[in-house]
């Protein structure tokens, strides 16, 4: 009887769970109070919870770099790319930090795949370099990294820019100069990173 009744009232705290989260509430655990299957179950319900709710908040953080007012500014000045680091720091509080890598030169643009499956993506040696300056952001602890072609190309002086020492990117050959723009952005600890890189 004592068997049947934890069994039971595992089970109610599962659908309980589970309620919550087809609502959304991304805070619902079951209480892990067994070692039996029951337990192995109301734990590995509690690690995906925590795996979905990781997710939901790197979608939410992937939505500021969406804006297409901030996709426009990042080309034309660069300014934006600190603005985004900026948003995703102050909504997420440190729970996540951002690293962008900014890089410009000719890209190839369109549509591929198929069989229901289609997306719009962006190929080139521009894009392999900016996603190579977004990963050297965690080397060098900054939220935005631009490359020497796109110093050149700024339009503005909203910023200052501090060089940084030249790193070697994967599966480049010749060594690329980085700099950082400059501005007032809070520190937070890094409990997740997301990661971006814009090639214009």
């Amino acid at each position: 009887m004592l068997v049947v009744r934890s069994v039971v009232a595992s089970l109610r705290d599962l659908r309980r769970a589970t309620e919550s989260l087809r609502r959304g509430d991304y805070s619902a655990r079951v209480p892990v109070v067994a070692t039996d299957e029951t337990g192995v179950l109301a734990q590995s319900f509690n690690t995906m919870i925590e795996g979905l709710e990781e997710r939901e908040r790197l979608r939410s953080a992937f939505g500021a770099y969406v804006d297409p007012g901030l996709a426009e500014r990042v080309i034309k000045e660069g300014a934006a790319a600190l603005e985004i680091a900026g948003r995703v720091q102050s909504e997420f509080e440190g729970r996540i930090d951002v690293g962008i890598g900014v890089n410009s030169g000719p890209v190839i643009a369109g549509t591929v795949g198929g069989g229901g499956r289609v997306e719009f993506t962006v190929i080139g040696d521009a894009v392999n370099t900016a996603a190579r300056v977004e990963a050297a952001t965690r080397e060098t602890g900054d939220r935005v990294l631009i490359t020497e072609d796109t110093r050149r190309r700024l339009r503005t002086e909203a910023f200052e820019l501090d060089v940084r020492k030249t790193v070697e990117l994967k599966g480049k050959q010749v060594h690329v100069e980085l700099w950082a723009p400059r501005a007032h952005l809070s520190d937070g600890s890094n409990h997740g990173r997301a990661g971006a890189s814009v090639a214009d």
